[in-house]
């Protein structure tokens, strides 16, 4: 099963993607399962999940991208809004009484707010080893490094925030067509990340397109 874990949508103020289109990519690339993990916000969540309900083919983890006051975690499997600016260890401890799973988001990005040195000793379910958009750098080998050390599971992911960057990076791993299958699968272990780096002129339009926004 190839999972993206890692994609916003419109509902993140940061993203073009709309649900209905995230879908369509999703399914025009080959993937079977997904997860839009918007900031401090189930909503895109829940809204790709209805727009998906009449295909079978495409699994939506339900998820949201939790901005603690240390730095960003990803809830996969959660269905409720979670306060943001707690405390990572307030977060996660909330995360998994909700029924989910806390990811580390590109954990050494101290400008994408990364959990950075927290993440050292930090109770986390798993760690994101492969983000697209610092494919090359050394944030992701930080994380490999980390999540090989403490025996923490993989997750590979887009961190898409417009259409052409989903898919990018990946998780694969072998689970049921639920969602509650891939959770326990990553809490397994049992993950590969895989990717590439989302095209450079595709970033620089995002970046350039949100600065024209806020001026505008």
């Amino acid at each position: 099963m190839i999972l993206d874990p890692h994609i916003h949508s419109t509902y993140s103020n940061d993203s073009t993607a709309f649900p209905r289109d995230i879908i369509k990519k999703a399914r025009s690339i080959g993937l079977d399962a997904l997860a839009v993990a918007d900031h401090n916000t189930i909503k895109g969540a829940l809204a790709t999940i209805k727009e998906a309900k009449n295909y079978k083919d495409l699994i939506i983890v339900p998820a949201i991208e939790i901005s603690s006051n240390k730095g960003h975690i990803v809830a996969l499997g959660v269905k409720e809004n979670i306060k943001q600016g707690l405390s990572p260890e307030e977060t996660v401890d909330i995360i998994r009484n909700l029924g989910g799973i806390a990811v580390a988001a590109h954990p050494f990005v101290s400008y994408r707010e990364g959990l950075c040195n927290n993440i050292k000793k930090m109770d986390i379910d798993a760690i994101e080893t492969l983000n697209s958009r610092y494919i090359f750098g050394y944030s992701n080998w930080r994380a490999k490094n980390l999540a090989k050390k403490r025996n923490l599971p993989e997750i590979g992911s887009s961190d898409a925030h417009f259409l052409g960057a989903i898919g990018s990076c990946v998780t694969q791993l072998d689970a049921n067509f639920t969602y509650e299958s891939i959770i326990e699968e990553i809490l397994s272990g049992k993950t590969t990340v895989s990717g590439n780096r989302t095209p450079l002129p595709l970033i620089l339009k995002e970046v350039i397109n949100k600065k024209i926004k806020k001026i505008s």
